[in-house]
């Protein structure tokens, strides 16, 4: 791979990039992956700090050859030839295309929306996710800072039959919208905001109090060079010389510390093919970054059976409850389940695991005797200094155990 050091190196390697994307998008990425820069040495210490972030602008300016502005993100194309075969499809290419619809709906699948939520998607260009939730029921909003994307969005839904409330304005918009969303979504474009700790901090007032954030695509990665800055593969080089776009990357620890320095928690959803699709989702520090009934097909039983939205336990020995298998960053948090009122007996063990169980965190007795009319909850606190990946809450029962459970909460200590 050719490290490139200067910028008429770079401006080769551009030209070479232009010429394959005259082949096919295809032979373009194969360019892409020819060549790099070195990441920058000397940068301030403290990423949170203001320095640090205007050491990042320079790196821009250098590479780019402008300074960093909104208006650089700015990309023209024909409407007309867009509405008749949008991304990725004009790209000609099955595994752009391929990957792009597997993303979306992973990401489909990780937000979860109830019906009729109400949604921001910031950065959504195209408009494949836009339309995608609001042919879901959902009320979406579409704020790109690309005036073609704007009309291509509304031209697109109207095609579709479908409403979409779209506003040209940058990401900051979230400062002056005076409104509550239940979700916000960056699908491939949080890496474009030049000013993320802002933006964090002013999602708090566009956000509902059960409202969460999703990041999908964004190249948060736990080996990424640095806490976070300019991106210098060849793909990221070409999209910064080239169009002039801010392309940012941010290591895994950096990103879970800058959610929870601006109110948020941070939950990642991993996919494994692509894996670059991996989903962070963010809720407020004070709201469980897990909750979900006893009906939840992320939940298991062995020893018990599902009706409606709980999972009876009748008496049989075994596995009454084990799942949800989500990945949580580094830290300490409560497992909470919530057992149904009325007539409970038994004693069960819970414990909490991750790593598909071969690694224990916490474990506890149940002992449920009789139950109020009230219910009762049984709390299990547990962490650790790495992440922990497929956790799972389980409760084994001994023979004779009754209960119902109704609820499985995981909350930020």
């Amino acid at each position: 791979m050719q490290v490139i050091r200067t910028t008429a190196e770079l401006d080769g390697k551009i030209e070479e990039c232009n010429r394959a994307e005259a082949i096919s998008d295809d032979a373009m990425r194969a360019v892409f992956g020819s060549f790099r820069m070195d990441p920058p040495v000397g940068l301030p210490p403290d990423p949170f700090s203001e320095a640090y972030r205007q050491a990042q602008l320079a790196l821009y300016r250098d590479v780019a050859g402008r300074d960093y502005a909104v208006t650089n993100e700015v990309t023209a194309f024909d409407v007309e030839a867009a509405l008749r075969r949008p991304f990725p499809f004009y790209t000609g290419s099955a595994v752009t295309t391929g990957e792009q619809l597997m993303a979306i709906g992973f990401l489909l699948r990780a937000m979860a929306l109830p019906p009729g939520s109400r949604v921001v998607e910031f950065g959504p260009g195209w408009g494949n996710t836009t339309l995608a939730l609001a042919k879901l029921g959902h009320q979406v909003t579409a704020v790109d800072i690309e005036p073609h994307f704007c009309e291509l969005i509304r031209r697109r839904a109207a095609q579709e039959g479908v409403e979409v409330e779209v506003v040209q304005d940058d990401f900051l918009w979230a400062e002056r919208c005076g409104r509550r969303f239940d979700a916000a979504l960056f699908y491939e474009c949080f890496h474009h905001c030049a000013d993320h700790l802002r933006l964090l901090r002013a999602l708090g007032e566009a956000l509902a109090p059960e409202g969460r954030i999703f990041f999908a695509g964004e190249p948060i990665t736990p080996d990424f060079p640095m806490p976070w800055g300019l991106r210098l593969d060849g793909n990221s080089l070409w999209a910064i010389r080239k169009n002039g776009w801010l392309e940012l990357g941010f290591r895994e620890d950096y990103f879970a510390r800058a959610l929870a320095e601006t109110g948020w928690h941070g939950l990642r959803r991993g996919c494994a093919d692509p894996d670059w699709m991996t989903v962070w989702e963010a809720r407020r520090r004070d709201q469980p970054v897990f909750r979900a009934t006893g009906g939840d097909p992320r939940l298991q039983t062995q020893a018990g059976r599902r009706e409606g939205d709980l999972i009876l336990l009748e008496g049989r020995a075994g596995t009454g409850l084990y799942g949800p298998y989500i990945t949580l960053p580094a830290g300490t948090y409560l497992a909470r389940l919530r057992f149904r009122g009325g007539f409970a007996a038994g004693r069960a063990r819970m414990d909490v695991a991750c790593r598909t169980g071969s690694h224990l965190l916490a474990e506890r007795q149940v002992d449920l005797g009789a139950i109020g009319a009230e219910g009762l909850s049984f709390d299990l606190p547990f962490g650790a200094d790495r992440e922990m990946e497929t956790l799972e809450v389980r409760l084994f029962c001994e023979q004779g155990f009754q209960a119902a459970i109704e609820h499985v909460e995981i909350l930020p200590r």
